[in-house]
């Protein structure tokens, strides 16, 4: 007998890591995370997700945000946009959602927060604050990374061309060990291996795909892989489409096609953070794409997300010959 659900999370898995990312980003290396994530759990990743998610009413902490002062000083679009989607459906899924992010990021996110209409948290991080991430920790019953570095062997933070991190935005893997050794949950999103999460494939992406680790670029030698593995991890072309696919494998779970991420939403969102000074992270420029897909690529995965749910929660139908 057919597993509706995991094939159905199956065919979203396969939209979740189109090679369609700008060209001043790595090419071929979706491919490659997703395959060793894949390997490592051994089912759909956003099956994986939305099971890990499929709880009773729990306090969620979602950590994203990536800003460069003079780069991108109100953050990267890729990140918050798929974090307030996600945190939208888990709202209305019970739970209570917090969001936590850098200081110089916080105003994009609470400003996309009321234009999404639900109601959600968005607490200030403070730099490399243990004390702080010691209590966050006691407080979440799941914390989630969205496009959040995660440390390399050496505790530092690195983007995708290998240039640090650490000065200036929050190092959270205190908070994410933390909730490990108390046994809660945690989930990993991301694009390029550098976020939290990724740990759960470390040494299997040192050992295929060392030429994206960039130890010779790194300052420390160490490269930009993190050591921070999660319970499960989501790969996307974007860590906004795997928040999307993690929302539509929870209409899939929940039988909720309405839980679902639009095109149009998607472009009404883009267009959005552009307002609020979002920078896309594959341009460098304030524009309507994500990590250089433009918006309405983004909005026909979404769109096809969207159409794989409905069809696995359409069931038999007759044509009538």
């Amino acid at each position: 007998m057919v597993n509706t659900l995991e094939l159905a999370c199956d065919n979203l898995d396969n939209l979740l890591c189109l090679e369609i990312q700008g060209a001043a980003l790595p090419y071929g290396v979706k491919t490659g995370l997703y395959d060793a994530a894949r390997e490592a759990e051994g089912r759909p990743l956003t099956l994986a997700a939305a099971e890990l998610l499929d709880r009773p009413p729990s306090s969620i902490g979602i950590v994203t945000g990536a800003a460069v002062p003079d780069h991108m000083p109100a953050g990267e679009n890729d990140g918050p946009l798929g974090s307030v989607i996600l945190a939208e459906a888990l709202v209305q899924l019970g739970h209570r959602v917090t969001i936590y992010t850098d200081p110089p990021a916080a105003p994009p996110i609470e400003s996309l927060i009321k234009f999404r209409g639900f109601d959600a948290a968005c607490v200030h991080l403070g730099l490399h604050d243990i004390e702080q991430q010691d209590s966050i920790a006691h407080d979440l019953d799941m914390a989630i990374g969205v496009e959040r570095h995660g440390g390399n062997p050496k505790g530092n933070l690195y983007g995708v061309t290998g240039l640090p991190r650490h000065a200036f935005r929050s190092n959270v893997d205190h908070l994410f060990t933390s909730m490990t050794r108390m046994g809660k949950a945690t989930l990993g999103v991301g694009d390029g291996g550098n976020e939290v999460g990724f740990g759960k494939v470390y040494d299997v992406l040192c050992e295929r795909m060392p030429e994206f680790n960039l130890k010779e670029t790194t300052e420390c030698g160490e490269g930009i892989f993190t050591i921070i593995p999660a319970d499960a991890l989501v790969v996307g072309t974007s860590s906004n489409i795997g928040c999307y696919g993690i929302v539509a494998a929870l209409a899939l779970k929940f039988e909720n096609a309405e839980l679902c991420h639009t095109a149009d939403s998607e472009r009404a969102l883009v267009a959005e953070g552009v307002k609020l000074g979002l920078t896309d992270g594959g341009s460098g420029q304030i524009i309507e794409a994500i990590d250089g897909v433009p918006v309405a690529d983004n909005a026909a995965v979404v769109h096809l997300m969207e159409a794989v749910v409905r069809r696995a929660l359409a069931g038999p139908g007759d044509r009538g010959f």
